[in-house]
């Protein structure tokens, strides 16, 4: 997508390699375009997880996204029970205090863990979803007008984020408009159609687009949510 739509490459030799050229992905006429591809491509990458030490050997303690060989959580204010686990543990290799026979027990700490990286997973899901909700209950009375990129192009439709509300939904053709129209063309993540007006458009990754924001009530959740429209 980036080669093809802004002439720019990505290196995929080791993370090292994908943080440094993603830092050389600058558009000088669009400060947020490099936030926006590191957001996409952190997206493809798997989530880190906590694991027990004792059950993986050295090599597995690396952190792919912070391109470090070793990593340990330590502090995080969203985090506290990870926090407790990983302090009970450096204050035992450092003869600060005992430690409980549960975080000896290799199958107890690989409960634990497991349990920790489902609540992570969890809390994204529901931030997620909270932001999602909050945008529709304000826009429930407004509308607004806001600057969006395409981050995805299908067949059917384009999907629109939106930073300044953090949100993104897909845009589906019949709302952009004529599908009789449309022509996707894969290769170049590019899809054309004739919109509401008659006029042909031509959408694909990274255009930057306006948009209008809705709030609409789900049918399946009865809870209100935000729509997007292609102004």
């Amino acid at each position: 997508m980036l080669r093809v739509n802004k002439g720019m490459n990505i290196s995929l030799e080791s993370s090292k390699a994908l943080a440094d050229s993603l830092d050389r992905c600058v558009d000088p006429k669009d400060p947020y375009f490099n936030t926006l591809l590191r957001i996409m491509a952190t997206r493809c990458m798997m989530a880190a997880e906590y694991f027990a030490a004792g059950n993986y050997g050295y090599p597995d303690f690396r952190h792919y996204g912070l391109a470090v060989d070793i990593y340990t959580h330590f502090t995080s204010p969203i985090r506290r029970y990870c926090d407790v686990v990983a302090h009970r543990q450096l204050a035992a290799a450092i003869g600060y205090e005992p430690l409980h026979q549960i975080h000896m027990d290799k199958t107890k700490m690989d409960l634990v863990v497991k349990n920790i990286n489902k609540r992570h997973r969890n809390a994204q899901f529901a931030g997620r979803a909270s932001i999602e909700y909050y945008v529709g209950q304000v826009m429930k009375s407004n509308e607004s007008s806001q600057e969006g990129y395409v981050i995805k192009v299908f067949s059917n439709g384009v999907v629109v984020l939106v930073p300044k509300f953090g949100v993104e939904s897909l845009i589906k053709l019949e709302v952009l408009g004529d599908v009789n129209s449309a022509k996707f063309e894969e290769d170049l993540y590019k899809l054309t159609f004739k919109d509401k007006q008659g006029k042909m458009r031509s959408l694909t990754v990274f255009d930057k687009v306006t948009v209008s924001l809705k709030s609409v009530l789900d049918e399946f959740t009865g809870k209100r949510k935000v729509q997007l429209f292609l102004d």
